[in-house]
C-alpha cells in the first residue's frame, strides 16, 4: 500500500511514481526495463541535471577505464594470447579493447621516443657538420688525396663504379672537400665525398642541412646517378631538410603503423588459414600492443649504451631472444599451437615481418616527405 501525505493542503503525493511508472525511451520509444534501452541500447539517464555532475562522471570513467586498461596490460604479459583468446571467445567485460588499447600504445611509443632523443625514421650525413667545421689543413688534404684516386682507379678500370653509395664521391658533380664545403654565409654544401643515409632509430638532433650546388648539371647528376638512396627527391629534401623530413615521415609511420597491424593479421591467416580474419585482426592489435613496449625497451637500452661496443652486442642478442620468445608464447597462448609448431611459425613471420617494416619505410621515404 502506498504511503500517502495529506499535511500539504489534503494534497497525496505517490512517493514511488517515479520508480513505477512505464518510463519509455526517450530516443525510440521502447518501454524501459532497466538503466538502458533493450531496443536502442541507449541510456535511460536525463541529462538535465547540475553541471557538475559531468564532472564526477568524468572521473568515475577514468578510474573505471584505468583499472581495467592495467589489469589488460598486465594480462597481456602474464598470459601471452590470453587475452585476445578471451576476447574472441566473448569474454570481453573485462578488457580494454584491442583497438583501444593499441592506438593508446602506440601513441604513447612516439611520445616516449620523443621525449627520449630517439628519431624513428633519422637522417645521417656524414662527415657530420661539426666534422666539416673544424677539419685541419691535413684532412682536407686526405679527403682530396682519396677522392683523387677513386677518380683515377674510375679512369684506369673503364667500368665506373656507380653504386648509390660511392657515386658522389667520383663525381665531377660539387666542390671539392676543405673550406668550398662552406659557403660565406655559413651553410654547408652537399659535397663529392658527402653520405647520406636513412636508419630507422637515429638518437640525438637531426644533422644541419646541406645546401645542394645551383647548377643544373648537378641537379641532373643528382636526381638520376648521384642519389645516395636512389630515391630521387627525396633523398634532395632530406639533405636539405633533415629535420622536416624527419618530422614528415614520422609523422607519416605514426599514422600508418595501422598497416603493420594489417600485415601481421594477414601473415597470422597464412600460417593459420583455418581461423577467421576478425581473429587474426584481433590478435594483432593485442599482439602489437606488448610488441611496442618491448621494442621501446630495447631501443632505450641502445640509446643508453650508444658507442659501447660489447653493450650493444648483447642487447641486440637479448633482443632477438626476447622477440622470438614474445611471438612463441602469444602463439601458443592464442593458437593453442604445439612448442615446435610455434617456433618454426614464430620464425617465418618475424622474418616476413620484418621485411614488411623495410617495404613500409621506403614506402614513407618515398611518399612521406
Amino acid at each position: 500500500m502506498d504511503k500517502t501525505d495529506t499535511s500539504k493542503g489534503g494534497r497525496s503525493t505517490d512517493t514511488n511514481s517515479s520508480q513505477t511508472g512505464d518510463a519509455t525511451c526517450a530516443n525510440c520509444g521502447a518501454t524501459l526495463v532497466g538503466p538502458f534501452c533493450q531496443d536502442c541500447g541507449q541510456s535511460a539517464e536525463d541529462i538535465r541535471r547540475p553541471a557538475w555532475t559531468l564532472l564526477t562522471d568524468l572521473i568515475g570513467s577514468i578510474f573505471v577505464w584505468e583499472g581495467k586498461f592495467f589489469s589488460t596490460l598486465r594480462r597481456l604479459y602474464s598470459q601471452p594470447g590470453r587475452v585476445a583468446r578471451d576476447y574472441v571467445d566473448g569474454r570481453r567485460q573485462s578488457h580494454t579493447a584491442p583497438i583501444r588499447i593499441y592506438l593508446i600504445i602506440s601513441l604513447l611509443f612516439f611520445l616516449l621516443m620523443s621525449a627520449a632523443g630517439v628519431r624513428v625514421i633519422g637522417v645521417s650525413i656524414s662527415p657530420s657538420a661539426e666534422t666539416v667545421r673544424a677539419q685541419s689543413a691535413e684532412t682536407i688534404a686526405a679527403r682530396t688525396a682519396a677522392i683523387d684516386a677513386a677518380m683515377a682507379r674510375r679512369s684506369e678500370s673503364r667500368s665506373p663504379d656507380d653504386t648509390p653509395s660511392n657515386f658522389f664521391k667520383t663525381s665531377t658533380c660539387g666542390v671539392m672537400p676543405g673550406p668550398d664545403e662552406i659557403r660565406p654565409s655559413g651553410d654547408l654544401v652537399y659535397s663529392r665525398d658527402t653520405e647520406l643515409q636513412i636508419e630507422l632509430f637515429q638518437f640525438g638532433a637531426a644533422p644541419e642541412g646541406r645546401a645542394l650546388p645551383d647548377t643544373a648539371d648537378c641537379r641532373t647528376e643528382f636526381e638520376i646517378g648521384g642519389d645516395p638512396m636512389s630515391l630521387g627527391p627525396p633523398s634532395r629534401f632530406a639533405v636539405q631538410f633533415p629535420a622536416r623530413f624527419e618530422q614528415g615521415v614520422t609523422a607519416a609511420a605514426a599514422q600508418s603503423l595501422i598497416l603493420m597491424v594489417v600485415a601481421f593479421a594477414i601473415l597470422n591467416l597464412v600460417v593459420h588459414p583455418r581461423r577467421r580474419m576478425i581473429e587474426h585482426v584481433v590478435f594483432s592489435l593485442y599482439w602489437h600492443a606488448t610488441y611496442l613496449p618491448l621494442i621501446a625497451l630495447l631501443v632505450l637500452g641502445a640509446r643508453v649504451n650508444q658507442g659501447w661496443t660489447p653493450g650493444i652486442i648483447a642487447l641486440a642478442i637479448l633482443g632477438f631472444a626476447s622477440v622470438l620468445s614474445h611471438q612463441v608464447l602469444n602463439d601458443r597462448g592464442f593458437y593453442r599451437s604445439s612448442w615446435i609448431g610455434a617456433v618454426l611459425r614464430s620464425v617465418f613471420l618475424q622474418l616476413c615481418y620484418n621485411l614488411c617494416i623495410g617495404l613500409l619505410a621506403i614506402a614513407l621515404i618515398v611518399t612521406g616527405y
